[in-house]
């Protein structure tokens, strides 16, 4: 089959300018920065795209994605909670959200005072009623006990391994757990609602939610707050992805009336935290892209040396009819080929420098994390490397457009005029 003229010529003129030794290195040059770029990219995207995904599985599983409580004041517009449940699991599939929400739990909630051995903390204590209403983000994560022993034993509850870690504590261990909310008075006063538990298991998320939650029976959590034993004060819906909670919040609080429900998220407690995150990713991807840019824009000056050291042909070719058309896209051909190859040779290396970074740190005896046995978390996402490529092939094709112009404008007549 043959090939365009123009792709012929293109090939011929790569060839040739790596026998060029000062055109041929700052061709390379811009062919490895592109790959470099390119393959830095891959890495970094991939690995914050890693951290993201940890903490929304690990973080966003113990906290309520969205919370649904029904106002004071309208109380009496709902018989009783199980009528309220009905009504929200009603509203859910009515708004055809089914899909999304993959568990509505009665929400058993409270501010509290932990009372260690050594210190005091504030915590969030969160109840169970039982393995059907333990979320689904959190079930597995529980590295000693098991949850069952928490149902089974009055007053038990399950911390995160950091604060077991920060206090020494462990199976067997009692702590003493205050709610302001429900207090009584006694000859010394007021005093808050106070009551031991003991620690039947440990839960381990490896993020911040570890030192500040607290999971306990809902009946006994209910009892400490004075409060009847199927007592909750609010739903929780857990969603299929908790990045879509404003979406589906949106919708619910169209069909909620405002007077009689209150709808919120998980972005009003730990949104500042992901937000952080997404700018971060943001500025990487820029910052990044700006390799690539610097070495596509070095094909602009190879391409120029080359139609400078080239002027001659181009005359000839033009006065044996050859168009401008054809002209130009000889060296838009001849750049996007850098772009292409280096692309090519970042793609591969980025996946696979990605995939087995662990193991290569591993190797190298560094631990990037500072924590033992923890590597990076990553996560390769196949449509933004394909972006990452696209990308630089398109900046390497912009970067052919000014010498490809420049060597169609050629006038013959003026350049062989000395010849």
């Amino acid at each position: 089959m043959q090939i365009p003229i123009s792709l012929y010529i293109a090939s011929r003129y790569a060839k040739a300018s790596q026998g060029g030794k000062f055109i041929g290195f700052i061709s390379l040059f811009s062919t490895l920065g592109i790959a470099l770029g390119v393959m830095a990219l891959i890495i970094v995207v991939s690995v914050m795209d890693g951290f993201e995904g940890l903490l929304k599985q690990r973080m966003l599983g113990a906290v309520p994605h969205i919370t649904i409580t029904a106002k004071q004041h309208e109380a009496n517009q709902v018989n009783n909670q199980n009528d309220f449940l009905t009504h929200i699991n009603q509203t859910i599939d009515s708004l055809g959200l089914n899909d999304h929400v993959i568990q509505t739990l009665p929400l058993v909630q409270s501010q509290a005072i932990v009372q260690m051995p050594a210190d005091l903390k504030g915590m969030i204590v969160q109840g169970i009623q039982d393995t059907q209403h333990i979320p689904v983000a959190i079930k597995n994560f529980i590295v000693q006990g098991d949850w069952q022993n928490l149902l089974d034993k009055r007053f038990g509850i399950v911390i995160g391994r950091y604060l077991a870690m920060e206090f020494g504590l462990g199976i067997g261990d009692q702590v003493r757990i205050i709610v302001s909310g429900a207090s009584h008075y006694t000859p010394l006063g007021r005093m808050p609602a106070q009551r031991k538990f003991t620690v039947v298991g440990i839960f381990e998320t490896e993020s911040e939610i570890d030192q500040q939650l607290i999971l306990s029976r809902s009946e006994d959590l209910n009892r400490l707050m004075r409060k009847p034993k199927t007592d909750y004060e609010a739903i929780r819906l857990v969603l299929n992805d908790p990045f879509i909670a404003q979406n589906v919040s949106q919708q619910l609080t169209s069909q909620l009336p405002a007077k009689q429900y209150s709808v919120e998220n998980w972005h009003k407690t730990h949104g500042k935290l992901f937000d952080a995150v997404k700018m971060e990713k943001n500025m990487m991807w820029f910052m990044l892209s700006l390799i690539i840019a610097v070495a596509a824009f070095n094909i602009v000056s190879s391409l120029v040396m080359m139609v400078t050291k080239k002027q001659g042909e181009i005359a000839i070719l033009k006065t044996q009819g050859m168009k401008n058309a054809t002209i130009a896209r000889i060296f838009t051909l001849q750049g996007a080929f850098n772009g292409v190859l280096g692309a090519t040779i970042g793609g591969v290396l980025g996946t696979l420098l990605t995939a087995n970074l662990n193991t290569l740190t591993s190797i190298a005896g560094i631990n990037l994390l500072g924590v033992p046995g923890m590597g990076l978390p990553i996560e390769i996402n196949p449509f933004k490397v394909c972006v990452i490529l696209l990308f630089a092939v398109v900046l390497s094709l912009l970067a052919s457009i000014y010498p490809a112009k420049k060597a169609a404008s050629l006038k013959p007549a003026d350049v062989l005029r000395y010849e």
